[in-house]
């Protein structure tokens, strides 16, 4: 039993000592010395620039004054812009162009030149490789020959692609 009340007794004993903390004491008035004026000596005020360091350059160089916007003189044809009304009527728009037919002879050229393009990359590829292998650079010959293997795959994939759309432009009508 005797714990127990040590306990609860020093609870209440901490929270006596929070409320003291945090109560509101009467603020104690401190009371000036009498010293007779005739012993404290006077010091003059001191002003913020007597105590401020001085400037050598100045923070901003002023520089020359720009005109705010350039004006162009209109051109013979020039249409000024109207100027801008609150809720102005919706302006029409240009009747949009209908995309062409996508063509097998449309798609042949397409594929064709990225065959082509894949074409001068693999013969650039081949060069580096040799440049690669003269130079000892192993890590590099393995990059530069997996680069060409799927090059190689996609240009036959290309290829076939190709001989199917030449196939099937032959056979399709001509174009007006």
């Amino acid at each position: 039993m005797r714990s127990r009340e040590r306990v609860m007794w020093g609870g209440a004993g901490v929270l006596v000592a929070a409320l003291l903390a945090v109560a509101p004491w009467p603020a104690r008035q401190e009371q000036p010395l009498s010293v007779p004026a005739s012993t404290v000596p006077v010091a003059a005020p001191v002003t913020a620039a007597d105590v401020a360091p001085r400037r050598a350059v100045p923070v901003r160089t002023p520089g020359p004054a720009q005109p705010a916007a350039t004006v162009v003189p209109p051109a013979p044809g020039d249409v000024p812009p109207e100027p801008e009304v609150a809720n102005a009527p919706a302006q029409p728009n240009d009747p949009i162009v209908e995309e062409q037919p996508r063509t097998a002879r449309w798609k042949l050229e397409k594929t064709e030149h990225i065959t082509s393009l894949l074409g001068r990359d693999v013969t650039r590829l081949e060069g580096e490789k040799q440049e690669a292998r003269a130079r000892g650079d192993k890590a590099r010959v393995e990059q530069v020959d997996a680069l060409l293997q799927r090059h190689r795959v996609r240009l036959d994939e290309l290829r076939e692609e190709a001989r199917t759309l030449s196939e099937a432009a032959r056979n399709e009508p001509p174009e007006p």
